[in-house]
């Protein structure tokens, strides 16, 4: 995986959550269906949190499940210093596990009930993703499952500029700054690779999922939920 904390830096870290805010309607359903995805999980399941953040997905499932557990894994100690206080805040210090690093940093021997991996992925400016889903598959329990979002497209085809105009009119109406298509296309190469959503479902079929079915799609985001054996 590339080094990100250039991005996620202290600063960053700070105002993140109130830079997502304005993207909350988007961010509300799809943690509605998450919860829904993982359902069944059982009352003490163990959930590894990739690219935790600040530690929205973790407060969320911990307030709804009291008897689950959590890892968080990030490469930025900026957002895992946030991350942190805010699990102090919510007394969840003792139910939740932070780790600086990479997925390939968690003890392989430590076997999950589920895996979350939402906006990530496509920050790994590789076109297999750094083996980032296998590295996730070897950490999960028969029958876990990976639920995975990211912001997915085909820069080359006819009509990816048609879905990029409609991307900068959402981050228009929530910034009231008008923004360049072009401009956006340039950010979108240098800081992000979006992979075809076809390639993203390859990928995690090769990693051993026994099946990758999409359940989310807004604009740009696409979520799957993945199944292993």
């Amino acid at each position: 995986m590339n080094d990100t904390n250039d991005i996620f830096n202290a600063a960053f870290s700070r105002q993140y959550d109130a830079s997502s805010e304005r993207l909350k309607d988007i961010s509300n359903n799809l943690h509605t269906l998450l919860s829904l995805l993982l359902r069944d999980l059982p009352e003490d399941a163990h959930v590894l949190c990739v690219g935790v953040g600040t530690g929205t997905e973790i407060i969320r499932l911990a307030n709804q499940h009291p008897g689950w557990r959590f890892t968080g894994i990030d490469p930025s100690p900026d957002m895992l210093s946030v991350c942190q206080e805010k699990l102090e805040l919510e007394g969840l210090n003792d139910r939740c596990t932070l780790i600086e690093g990479h997925v390939i940093d968690v003890p392989e021997q430590d076997k999950f009930d589920a895996a979350l991996c939402l906006l990530v992925a496509h920050f790994i400016q590789h076109p297999q993703r750094g083996g980032i889903y296998q590295h996730i598959a070897d950490r999960l329990k028969p029958a876990g499952q990976l639920i995975s979002a990211e912001i997915a497209g085909d820069m080359e085809a006819p009509e990816f500029d048609g879905q990029l105009r409609n991307w900068v009119a959402l981050q228009q109406a929530y910034t009231q700054r008008q923004r360049d298509i072009a401009e956006v296309k340039a950010e979108l190469n240098q800081r992000l690779l979006l992979l075809p959503p076809r390639q993203t479902e390859a990928l995690l079929r090769e990693a051993g999922f026994a099946s990758a079915t999409p359940f989310f799609q807004s604009l740009l985001i696409h979520g799957w939920q993945a199944i292993k054996p």
